[in-house]
Parts: structure tokens; C-alpha cells; sequence
């Protein structure tokens, strides 16, 4: 009973705090990782500017992302100094990393057996994971051309999973990749936005054999294998009622200090729309 009184108290802490603070309810703790699986000869960092409450799409948020690629896997993931210390705390997060956007998820990448593992965290302490065939997008290339970080890059345009992107990619750095999911051009993918700018990836620094971050390795630790589909609509269900959610762990609905609503629903803009 000490160790549920003890969660009670935390998760009602972190429930008060997001609430407060119209965000996420999702506290994201570093994820852990063991088990070397290939080792990092470039590395592209990522600036992540979204809108996590449609209502509200002036207020954009920003988050550090960072792609590494190795010879057989990639690796998508938060760029912070340190993240894969199995106990650090990333520098700038706080206590912990924001839950919205996509810093509270890790994709892997084994592009070999085309398999991409991906592993988003929950509710605390709960890693939610699914394995999925890495589909490409259809891309339309264009001709126009622009300058990013000195490579000359090209422009194309696809609809993939809900949204259309634009993006542009360079053929420069002949590596059919890019931030997130976004992949299948013949170059790298430096930049790309959806049509309602509501997620939009640029490319911030380029790195050939870096000196840290030098392995890709795998999560440590449990987590509950299931579907892409399934993973989304538990995110969601979380979002639009966060009193539900916590039921499940405590198995009782916690009351909110100040606040009679029988159900708290928090903004909610996933990157995947379908």
C-alpha cells in the first residue's frame, strides 16, 4: 500500500502540473538503452517546430531531434547530450522531456529487413511499442532548387499518413532518408513541413563519423508490443480524457484540487492523421 500511496501522490503531482499548464499529460522520463546494434557515420540534428493545440496555431512549440545512421540501422530519436545514459536527466528538459510532439518517441530503423520498431511513452511508467514495414511515401519531384547548410537541394511533395508534405532533399548526401518517417527520395531529406505547417523539420547541423552519439543501441527495459493503429488510439483516448486514464493505473478516478470536471481533456495534434 506504501508503494500506491507513493504513486498517488506523484501522479496526482504530475496530473495538477499538466492540467495547470494546458500541455501534455505525458511527463517523459530519458528512455534507457543497452545492446549495441551498429555504429553511427552520420548524423543530421533536427529543429521540430509544431502546434500541439489547433485552437491555438500561433503557439508553436519547438523540440531538438536528431537522426543517426549507421551502416544497417537509423535511429530517430531527441538530440540531447547525454539522452542514452541509462539515468541522466536531458539538459533543458527539467525534470523531464515534454510528452507532445515526438521527443517521447524512439524510432529504429533496420533497413535491411525494411522493419522499423517504434517506442512511444504513455502514461508513466509505460513504453508502448509496435513493429511496422518501413512503407515509403510516393513522392513527386520537382525542379525547383534551393541552398540549405551549403548543398543544393531539390523539392517534392507526397500525401503520407494524413497530411501532405513538402520537402527538400539533397542528392549531395546520397542517403534515401530523413527526420521521423519521412524517407524514399534518392538524397537526404534536409527540410519538410505539412501543408498547414503544423509539423515542420529542418535540418540544423550535418555530421560525418561524429564524436558522440556513436552508437545506435536498442531500448532497455519492458514495454507492451502492439499495433501502430492501436498505439494512436490509446494516445488519444489519453488526451481526451486524462481522469480515465489515470483510473486505469490507480483503479479509481482521482479528483482534481479546485476543479469539479468529471472529465479533463488536454489539446491533442498527433503527426499521424490516418
Amino acid at each position: 500500500m506504501k508503494g500506491v500511496n507513493f504513486t498517488t501522490c506523484a501522479l496526482a503531482i504530475c496530473l495538477f502540473f499538466s492540467v495547470a499548464h494546458a500541455q501534455s499529460p505525458l511527463s517523459i522520463a530519458p528512455y534507457a538503452f543497452e545492446n549495441i546494434l551498429d555504429t553511427v557515420v552520420f548524423r543530421v540534428s533536427y529543429r521540430l517546430t509544431y502546434v500541439s493545440d489547433t485552437s491555438r496555431a500561433n503557439h508553436k512549440k519547438t523540440q531538438e531531434l536528431e537522426l543517426l545512421l549507421g551502416k544497417r540501422y537509423e535511429q530517430f530519436r531527441v538530440d540531447t547530450e547525454g539522452y542514452d545514459k541509462a539515468y541522466s536527466t536531458p539538459k533543458g528538459s527539467g525534470l523531464n522531456i515534454s510528452g507532445d510532439g515526438l521527443a517521447a518517441s524512439v524510432f529504429i530503423l533496420d533497413r535491411t529487413s525494411g522493419r522499423r520498431q517504434a517506442f512511444i511513452k504513455g502514461i508513466a511508467p509505460s513504453v508502448l511499442s509496435y513493429i511496422e514495414t518501413a512503407t515509403q511515401p510516393k513522392w513527386e519531384i520537382g525542379i525547383e532548387t534551393q541552398n540549405i547548410l551549403g548543398y543544393t537541394c531539390q523539392k517534392a511533395v507526397t500525401q503520407y499518413l494524413g497530411r501532405r508534405y513538402t520537402a527538400w532533399f539533397t542528392t549531395e548526401i546520397p542517403v534515401s532518408s530523413g527526420p521521423w518517417k519521412l524517407r524514399g527520395l534518392p538524397g537526404l531529406i534536409l527540410k519538410a513541413w505539412d501543408s498547414k505547417h503544423e509539423y515542420e523539420f529542418e535540418a540544423t547541423l550535418i555530421e560525418n563519423k561524429p564524436k558522440s552519439s556513436t552508437m545506435i543501441k536498442s531500448i532497455k527495459g519492458r514495454y507492451v508490443t502492439t499495433s501502430r493503429r492501436q498505439v494512436n488510439e490509446t494516445l488519444g483516448r489519453i488526451h481526451k480524457d486524462l481522469l480515465q486514464a489515470y483510473e486505469m493505473i490507480l483503479g479509481f478516478r482521482p479528483q482534481v484540487v479546485g476543479s469539479n470536471a468529471s472529465i479533463i481533456s488536454v489539446p491533442y495534434n498527433p503527426i499521424e492523421l490516418e
